[in-house]
């Protein structure tokens, strides 16, 4: 009796885990209403020319991580460059994210599931500025199971041209 209550007893404790780690693992909802807000702030403005400096988190070389200032004319990026040193970024390490649009794009796609996501996102902070709507900061969990997949980034040092 007592084996049997034991055995019952850890198959309840596999499934109540299974089936939690199943509902954990949803990804985040649907595109939230301050990430359409900040970005129609950011395309009512009509900027085509501005300058940043970004910094990827993540677990990769340092090259790919940066900081690096990027200089946007005509909504294309024209020139990356690496703050510590001034050298040209080779090999396309920011392409993903040399524009504010692109930038926009990418917490779009974790919201969804789309372009570089497999899946939605299992977490997102973002913070916006508030005057311009570009988003500040940001931070992707693609998969709670999974170490090291994490990526954020920080734009600092905005000017309009």
């Amino acid at each position: 009796m007592k084996k049997s209550w034991f055995i019952i007893t850890g198959l309840i404790v596999v499934i109540a885990a299974i089936f939690l780690i199943g509902c954990n693992n949803q990804g985040v909802g649907p595109i939230p209403q301050d990430l359409i807000t900040s970005e129609k702030l950011w395309k009512d403005q009509g900027l085509k020319n501005y300058d940043f400096t970004l910094e990827r988190q993540a677990f990769a070389p340092e090259d790919w991580r940066g900081p690096v200032n990027i200089q946007v004319r005509n909504g294309v990026a024209v020139s990356v460059t690496y703050v510590s040193s001034g050298a040209v970024v080779t090999e396309g390490k920011f392409d993903n994210v040399d524009t504010i649009e692109k930038l926009f794009t990418i917490l779009k796609n974790a919201y969804v599931g789309k372009g570089d996501f497999e899946q939605k996102a299992y977490s997102i902070e973002v913070t916006y500025n508030p005057q311009m709507g570009y988003p500040a900061t940001f931070f992707i969990d693609v998969s709670q199971m999974i170490a090291d997949e994490e990526q954020g980034y920080t734009v600092t040092n905005f000017v309009a041209r």
